[in-house]
């Protein structure tokens, strides 16, 4: 829950927050080196480990979805130009990491653009691809059919067994005519590289082999990535309003999650807990985040949310739009 914070204070945050945003180029040489050097090396070691005893693979399994999460970090950040200086070597770097874990550099930069420009705005909700949110009025005046179709999709079901794969296994791989005409593209020729390279692994491989050295670790990455991409704005005391009375200011700030986790997990998901702080200045590095928290202190006043109690707030469905706050489809049927 957020306490009322003047615009002086959100001005006072900015500047406390700026000097984060400074890259650190030596880090990030580190962290793509590293990261691309262990996602392989795991992927290595468990085809070869495959060889010997299938069962072997298993060790490996942590190791690989781990690094996976690591190489999404790095896109994400690439995505809002704060990994390297120069945009091409952002690309690049994006790209790399991209494809391993199958979402486009170029189309996930412009979809999460669009997020954090319209985040929290009702009016925009058709280019903000945050999860499907609808308001009170909006479920009572809809078709049953609708609002069946609404509960299941925001189900806890829905969203660790199906969402993961249907977002970015299938929907990712679609040029939707919303996007712009790099991000179509980009689609396209990732989608034409993975065919031609699934088509060499499965003449060359058993399903089961690819399934525990890859797929399986993938499958894991999508859950964990659904589960924190859903923690970072869905929760009680977010931010939605109308058109005239949304800003930026309020929207990128309150309606953003600050979340506690282990240090371990703060590290695999590259600091993804300080979601309030990349949304106000996303071009902060994710290693300088916690930094960057700790640095703002109290200027903006948050209730921490612990990881743990995510999968809690998926009660909350419905945005009331007279009490601010996201509640339970129970409450107003």
């Amino acid at each position: 829950m957020q306490k009322d914070n003047s615009k002086s204070d959100f001005q006072l945050a900015l500047k406390i927050l700026k000097p984060f945003a400074k890259k650190n180029i030596k880090m990030a040489h580190w962290q793509l080196s590293s990261t691309l050097i262990f996602l392989w090396g795991s992927v290595a070691l468990s085809a070869f480990a495959y060889s010997y005893n299938p069962y072997y693979c298993l060790a490996f399994i942590p190791v690989t979805t781990i690094f996976l999460c690591r190489s999404y970090i790095i896109e994400h950040d690439c995505g809002h130009q704060s990994f390297y200086r120069k945009k091409h070597w952002n690309a690049l770097a994006g790209h790399l990491t991209g494809f391993p874990i199958m979402i486009p550099y170029t189309m996930w930069k412009y979809i999460h653009d669009s997020h954090h420009n319209h985040v929290g705005n009702l009016d925009k909700r058709d280019i903000n691809p945050e999860m499907w949110t609808m308001t009170v009025d909006e479920f009572n005046t809809a078709s049953k059919i609708k609002r069946f179709f609404y509960q299941i999709f925001r189900s806890r079901f829905t969203r660790f067994i199906i969402a993961p794969l249907l977002i970015f296994g299938i929907l990712f791989r679609i040029p939707f005519n919303k996007f712009d005409a790099a991000s179509k593209m980009t689609v396209l020729i990732y989608d034409v590289l993975y065919a031609g390279l699934f088509y060499l692994l499965f003449i060359n491989f058993s399903f089961t082999s690819l399934a525990l050295i890859f797929f399986i670790p993938l499958l894991f990455f999508f859950t964990i990535a659904s589960y924190v991409l859903y923690a970072q704005h869905q929760y009680e005391d977010t931010y939605w309003e109308k058109d005239e009375d949304w800003t930026y200011e309020a929207a990128t700030f309150k309606g953003s999650t600050f979340l506690t986790a282990p240090k371990w997990f703060n590290w695999v998901s590259g600091n993804v807990v300080y979601h309030n702080v990349h949304h106000l200045i996303s071009g902060i590095p994710n290693y300088n985040l916690k930094k960057a928290q700790d640095a703002l202190g109290n200027t903006l006043v948050f209730e921490p949310i612990s990881i743990f109690k995510v999968w809690g707030l998926f009660k909350y469905k419905l945005w009331d739009e007279k009490k601010k706050k996201l509640v339970p489809i129970k409450s107003v049927s």
